[in-house]
């Protein structure tokens, strides 16, 4: 059993070898045609020079009266003759082995070279005779070019004769070698192909998810097709490993977003409670005391809401399922309310809060960025700075000086006086992202909460979380982004949006599908406070039943109750006789407030979406877009 590499290296220095020798041998040639080139260009020489030296010596017999004044010129034409002469022997013997090819030329050459020469020599010259002189000079002058002439053409067909020969050889050459290389391949292509053709027929096998099967090991006179076979072999081996393991994984992963999903509703829900309690105590007659320690809860209560947001939102970046969401930000107004959250934390674990935005008081403009995201990673970074800092201080300080042209970069520093992390371990914390969490365990001896889902966000922005720190003095995590500025020098306020009486001037009706006590006393004191007369049930069939029963102006649903969800009653409504005459609209009320969700809705036919916890300001513009069109309009009663 011989290596196909082995086999392939053969042949490639067998050709190479041939080649080499047709090279050797194309050289040659070339060499010889290049001499003969040579030559060519010599007697074009020649016989030019013997033309004008020719002419010469007629014009001084032309035109002298005596003999001393042409005989200088005689001598040097017969100087010039015996140059000629000298030459043209030079010549003949380079040709070499071709000399003999050329034999009557050269002799009708020298022949007449001799005749001139002896009619110059021999004739003694005198004006009177300078005209017969002259014509026989000339006779043999012609003749001599005539034979030089002939000499170049000779060499000129001998040149392109060799040339044909060498191509016609060449292609001959080129073609032996062709099919000799074509025959060689199609021969080891073939050994090659049946055993992949096996081999394949493994991997199909493979490709249909079927590791179990049982074949034969191939046998290969090629030696690398059988280590393939091992590692086929192997590698079939592994994946029926990596089957159940990611079996497992998979049922994990889904357990995971399963209990996420669950843990969300069921934060967001209880929540829906409290922050509508507060609402409603926003609105009663308090202390300056009672208020201070309401917005407190309040600020918690939110903060509880936007770490359940955040788990969430982490599993997303950390399935790669998330994109930015660009708006017009301006960072010093939209983050007071979560430094406001952060203040408070703070305090409640006797620590200092600072805050501090650096930024060009003369040039006011917005940036365009995902104010989500960006506060998903603060919140991330300072609830983990807030966490493993016992005493001192945490800071929150943004750096928004540089802008050139059209972009601002702006850095967030997050400082703290915690317990620190050693050098050695701050330098290897980001170094290998799928051990984020884990490196972050072991170093803070806590969870870590979110650092991975935090890097990856600043990525997608464009930046690189970096840290700084020193054991037992603090840590300092920032990160640059940059963010294009807007046109608009501020914010672009849209129009206020009209907001509902505390009354109506008539009685507007509200079915709220509800299965939740405490939910249902929140939606009943916001609804009312708008003129709302609102009628509960528990269920989407008794939804269903009361719709089709009572009138109502608008419906609120919520999507998971007993007996029937949200989805499918709102399907029936709209199947409804009753429906196609009014066409209601239907908004969905629910802790459960993802894209899915929201799109799932939507699919069910459901006009619109409310998430819990309620927001007063979001409830008042759905009422405006859904409530009866004869419904009175005012600013009066804005309040959150």
């Amino acid at each position: 059993m011989r290596s196909f590499k082995v086999r392939i290296t053969l042949i490639f220095f067998s050709l190479i070898f041939l080649a080499i020798i047709l090279f050797i041998g194309f050289f040659q040639i070339e060499k010889q045609n290049n001499y003969l080139l040579n030559d060519i260009k010599s007697v074009e020489q020649i016989t030019e020079d013997f033309y004008t030296s020719t002419l010469n010596l007629q014009s001084a017999l032309i035109f002298s009266d005596d003999t001393e004044s042409y005989q200088e010129p005689t001598q040097s034409y017969q100087s010039n003759l015996e140059n000629y002469k000298a030459k043209l022997e030079s010549l003949q013997n380079s040709l070499g082995d071709h000399n003999i090819v050329f034999d009557n030329e050269f002799n009708s050459i020298f022949q007449e070279l001799g005749s001139i020469e002896k009619i110059v020599s021999d004739n003694n010259l005198k004006p009177s005779s300078s005209k017969d002189f002259y014509k026989v000079v000339e006779e043999a002058r012609l003749r001599l070019t005539s034979n030089l002439k002939s000499l170049n053409t000779k060499l000129v067909d001998t040149v392109n004769n060799k040339d044909s020969m060498l191509k016609k050889n060449a292609l001959v050459f080129f073609i032996m070698l062709g099919i000799l290389f074509i025959g060689i391949i199609y021969y080891l292509a073939h050994r090659l192909t049946r055993d992949l053709r096996n081999l394949k027929h493994k991997i199909d096998k493979l490709q249909e998810a079927n590791t179990n099967f049982k074949e034969e090991p191939l046998i290969s006179n090629i030696e690398e097709v059988n280590n393939l076979d091992k590692s086929f072999e192997y590698i079939k081996s592994k994946l029926r490993e990596l089957e159940s393991d990611l079996e497992e994984a998979s049922k994990i992963s889904e357990y995971k977003s399963v209990f996420l999903a669950n843990m969300s509703y069921e934060i967001r829900t209880p929540l829906n409670s409290v922050l509508g309690m507060i609402n409603m105590l926003k609105q009663s007659q308090l202390t300056t005391e009672q208020q201070i320690q309401l917005e407190i809860a309040e600020y918690s209560s939110e903060h509880v809401l936007q770490l359940a947001n955040m788990i969430l939102d982490n599993s997303k970046v950390e399935g790669g399922n998330i994109e930015l969401e660009l708006s017009a930000i301006d960072l010093k107004s939209d983050l007071s309310k979560l430094v406001k959250v952060f203040e408070y934390e703070a305090w409640d674990n006797d620590l200092e809060f600072e805050f501090k935005l650096l930024a060009d008081e003369s040039q006011k403009f917005l940036l365009l960025g995902d104010l989500k995201r960006i506060k998903q990673i603060l919140t991330n970074l300072l609830s983990n700075a807030i966490k493993f800092t016992n005493a001192g201080k945490v800071s929150l300080i943004i750096d928004q000086t540089v802008g050139p042209d059209d972009f601002q970069i702006v850095t967030f520093y997050i400082k703290d006086t915690g317990i620190g992390i050693p050098p050695e371990k701050a330098k290897r914390i980001f170094k290998d992202s799928k051990n984020n969490h884990l490196s972050i365990m072991d170093y803070y001896g806590g969870t870590g909460l979110g650092l991975t889902a935090s890097c990856q966000l600043i990525e997608l922005m464009g930046g690189e979380l970096k840290l700084e720190s020193k054991e037992n003095e603090g840590s300092i995590f920032y990160f640059s982004i940059q963010l294009q500025k807007t046109l608009n020098l501020e914010r672009e306020k849209p129009e206020p949006a009209p907001v509902l009486l505390n009354k109506f001037d008539y009685k507007f009706s509200v079915l709220v599908a509800e299965d939740n006590t405490m939910n249902q006393k929140v939606i009943k004191f916001l609804l009312e406070q708008q003129g709302a007369d609102c009628t509960f049930v528990k269920n989407g069939s008794d939804a269903v039943k009361l719709f089709n029963i009572l009138d109502f102006d608008m419906v609120f649903m919520d999507i998971f109750m007993p007996e029937m969800d949200g989805y499918e009653a709102t399907r029936r409504i709209k199947k409804s006789q009753k429906y196609a005459e009014h066409n209601i609209p239907i908004i969905a009320v629910s802790a459960s407030a993802f894209e899915e969700d929201i799109k799932n809705a939507k699919d069910a036919g459901i006009d619109d979406f409310l998430a819990k916890p309620i927001e007063t300001k979001r409830l008042k513009e759905l009422l405006v877009k859904y409530a009866p069109e004869n419904s009175v309009i005012d600013e009066s009663s804005e309040t959150n």
